[in-house]
């Protein structure tokens, strides 16, 4: 079997979960890790036994014999990390939420398409063996015809007005963060919706601190 070089692109809280459960991966392996500081990419990379480090996102294209790049930056990012890997030939696997809006997500495919390399967003819920098996049940009719679907997900958070969460450059608020997985499940069962109707709860930052949807 081959083993596939990876790297990271971004060292925040995700990037280690990503680490950990990598190391788990038949066939797979963290070769370089790239952060704007090189100390922390240093300090990542001793971690985790990886033999690239770098300090900037830019010098991650020039490391040799990688395969595929884990964006982990914030979601404000997405677009343009993805861009740049993509550009370079490297395949991607971005973190969700994939983009910031439709044209945003729009290019990064259309950039994927035209340079021949892999784009997915690391949506870790599709591949859940409990998704797969309700997939199952549901395709073999073994619950009748699927009409509606219920999906809630929400924490309590901290308000901090700088926190990734809250800060607007980060696009933050709970859609982007977690309101992705409720779509996600209510468009695998039931399809792409043709009206959609929503209600949010701002913050004092004006992100959102809840949000509500209708799809049909």
């Amino acid at each position: 079997m081959r083993t596939y070089n990876w790297a990271i692109l971004g060292l925040g809280n995700i990037a280690h979960k990503f680490a950990e459960d990598l190391a788990l991966v038949p066939g797979a392996r963290l070769h370089a890790v790239a952060s704007r500081s090189l100390d922390k990419a240093q300090a990542f990379a001793a971690t985790y036994g990886v033999p690239h480090a770098v300090g900037s996102y830019e010098d991650l294209l020039a490391v040799p014999d990688l395969d595929a790049v884990y964006i982990a930056t914030p979601h404000s990012e997405h677009h343009a990390h993805t861009l740049l890997c993509l550009r370079a030939g490297l395949p991607v696997l971005c973190e969700k939420a994939f983009a910031l809006n439709a044209r945003q997500a729009q290019e990064m495919i259309e950039v994927a398409q035209a340079q021949g390399v892999f784009l997915m967003e690391a949506f870790w819920t599709r591949f859940f063996p409990a998704i797969g098996h309700a997939l199952e049940l549901v395709r073999a009719g073994r619950i009748g015809e699927v009409k509606h679907l219920v999906a809630d997900f929400g924490f309590a958070a901290t308000y901090e007005p700088a926190g990734r969460l809250f800060d607007p450059v980060l696009a933050g608020g709970s859609l982007l963060d977690i309101g992705v997985y409720t779509l996600f499940i209510s468009q695998l069962f039931l399809g792409t919706p043709t009206t959609v109707r929503a209600v949010a709860t701002p913050t004092g930052t004006g992100v959102d601190l809840s949000c509500a949807m209708a799809l049909a």
